[in-house]
Parts: structure tokens; C-alpha cells; sequence
């Protein structure tokens, strides 16, 4: 998604309403592939190949992009900005199950908030500006929270946090009782995203 991220901010470029935003936006776009970058040197470092790891979500990420494209300028950067902050949100909380210092490295590398600060300003100019604009980028945030959990919750595997193995032949019944005890394991995950999620978007003046 950090990888998608980077490509979609670099096709923004020359949508961009001003050579000032251009510009910042380009930086932005640099500082967004140094932490793709840098995330992907740590799964090396755990022994993993970062392109094997991403191989099984890359048609629902290319599927969830081309169905979250956005309209304008603006709704790119909305997304952009709400995707990636839960994305850091997420990879914090995994990060919290690493050694200490492989922890502090990942974390590290989250830390990055340049296109933050950049998609911060100029929303809230925007949505200062133009209240029309407002409510349409909170209904496209509020859209893409949904779609944003539907990944994450699709990229956990439910027989594996239900402890339940997966060659085990389970009844139609005995597999809802794995997806509910999954869903309920995640639930409290899923609440800390929503509510940061909602902090993000008020932030930026936008109801969620």
C-alpha cells in the first residue's frame, strides 16, 4: 500500500493546483517511497522477500485502488493521507510484537510526516474555503474507512487466529464460529484504527 501510495502521489503531480504544491508534493512523494523503501529492508532483515510477502495482497490493493481513484485533486490527497495514517497506525501496532530494537527501527522509519504536514495545510485551506468541499471529501473519508478495514480485516487469516488449523475439515457452522471468534479478536484493533481514523479527519476539518 506505501508503494501504491507513492505511485498515486506521483500521478497527482500534474493535477496539482499550483507550482508551490508541485513541489512539496514531489517531496512528499520521495519521503513516501524512503519508507516503503526502509520497511521493505526490514522484512529482508527478518529473512523475508518483501515482493513474495506482497505477491498475495497485490490484486486486492490494484482492485482497492482503482476503486477508491478519487475525483479530483483533492480527493487524492484525502486519501492518501487518511490511507497511509492508518496504514503507520497499523504497522505501529504490529511493530509492538518485534525485538526491542528491531522495534525502534520500524518505528523509525513510520516516523516520516511530511506528507502529513503538507496534506494538512492544504485541506484545511481548502475546506476553510470552500464548505461544499468539506462535506464531500468527509463522505469520501468516511468511504474509505470502510474500504480501508475491509483490506486489513481480508489480510489477517481467521482459521490462524482462531488457532484452528487449515487442512481441519470444518462444518458450515464450525467455520462461522472461526469467523466470529476472529472478528472478535480483532474487534479491539479495529476500534483504535476507527477512532484514530475519526481524529484524522477532524483534524482536518472534516466530520467523521
Amino acid at each position: 500500500m506505501h508503494l501504491a501510495n507513492f505511485e498515486i502521489l506521483t500521478s497527482a503531480l500534474k493535477y496539482s493546483p499550483n507550482t508551490a504544491f508541485k513541489a512539496e508534493l514531489s517531496e512528499a512523494a520521495a519521503r513516501s517511497f524512503d519508507k516503503y523503501r526502509q520497511l521493505s529492508k526490514k522484512l529482508s532483515e527478518l529473512g523475508a522477500d518483501p515482493a513474495e510477502q506482497m505477491n498475495p495482497f497485490k490484486e486486492r490493493i490494484a482492485v482497492f485502488h482503482s476503486n477508491t481513484t478519487g475525483l479530483d485533486w483533492y480527493e487524492v490527497i484525502v486519501k492518501v493521507y487518511l490511507t497511509s495514517g492508518l496504514l503507520d497506525d497499523f504497522y505501529f501496532r504490529l511493530a509492538s510484537g518485534l525485538d526491542d530494537e528491531l522495534q525502534a527501527e520500524v518505528e523509525k522509519a513510520l516516523k516520516d510526516k511530511t506528507f502529513e504536514k503538507f496534506a494538512k495545510r492544504v485541506l484545511i485551506e481548502a475546506v476553510t474555503a470552500d464548505p461544499v468541499l468539506g462535506s464531500r471529501l468527509a463522505l469520501w473519508g468516511r468511504r474509505l474507512m470502510g474500504d480501508v478495514l475491509l483490506e486489513l480485516r481480508a489480510a489477517f487469516d481467521n482459521r490462524k487466529l482462531a488457532h484452528v488449523p487449515k487442512t481441519k475439515v470444518l462444518t458450515v457452522e464450525e467455520e462461522n464460529a472461526v469467523n466470529l471468534d476472529a472478528y472478535a479478536k480483532l474487534e479491539p484493533l479495529i476500534s483504535e484504527l476507527t477512532g484514530a481514523h475519526s481524529a484524522r479527519m477532524e483534524t482536518i476539518g472534516l466530520a467523521a
